[in-house]
């Protein structure tokens, strides 16, 4: 408990949930299209640009859009890097289009970053991280030997989607 009575994790899954399995993708439209027809489920999509990001531990400036479906209790996210370096760029030039990372989503900002520092301190390392304002925040982790990236997220307000796919 912090001072405030906001509970934060004792374990990285302490009060987390298992929010997105997420795909990178080139063709986010085209993709979604197809997924909504096959599954029956409508994408929301956002455009984000965080206020800052780092990549391997350098500044980096970057913006993605993301098409995030409803699955029951979690989500299914299509992400498509717009510009700027980022392990989504990397990922498609490494490996192709694909599976990229699990994320877990914490209630509040205070249990998110005690989740990425609990990994920190077991020596996990953050391959990107950035804020998104009032939107909050993530942090990637580089998870040897298993291939996808683990996602920490605190998400605040977020306005609602820009547009919704199909």
């Amino acid at each position: 408990m912090t001072r405030s009575g906001a509970r934060v994790p004792m374990s990285v899954i302490d009060c987390a949930t298992l929010h997105h399995a997420c795909f990178v993708v080139r063709d986010m439209d085209r993709t979604a299209r197809s997924l909504a027809e096959m599954l029956g489920v409508s994408f929301g999509v956002w455009t984000i640009t965080p206020e800052s990001c780092r990549l391997r531990g350098q500044d980096t400036s970057i913006t993605f859009k993301v098409a995030i479906a409803q699955v029951g209790d979690s989500h299914l996210e299509l992400l498509t890097p717009v510009s700027g370096q980022s392990v989504y760029e990397e990922h498609l030039r490494e490996h192709g289009e694909g599976f990229h990372h699990t994320c877990l989503l914490y209630p509040t900002r205070a249990a998110m970053e005690a989740a990425r520092d609990a990994l920190l301190r077991q020596g996990r390392t953050i391959i990107q991280g950035g804020e998104i304002g009032n939107g909050g925040a993530f942090y990637y982790f580089d998870v040897p030997g298993l291939g996808p990236a683990l996602e920490v997220l605190y998400l605040g307000e977020l306005p609602p989607p820009e547009r919704t796919i199909p």
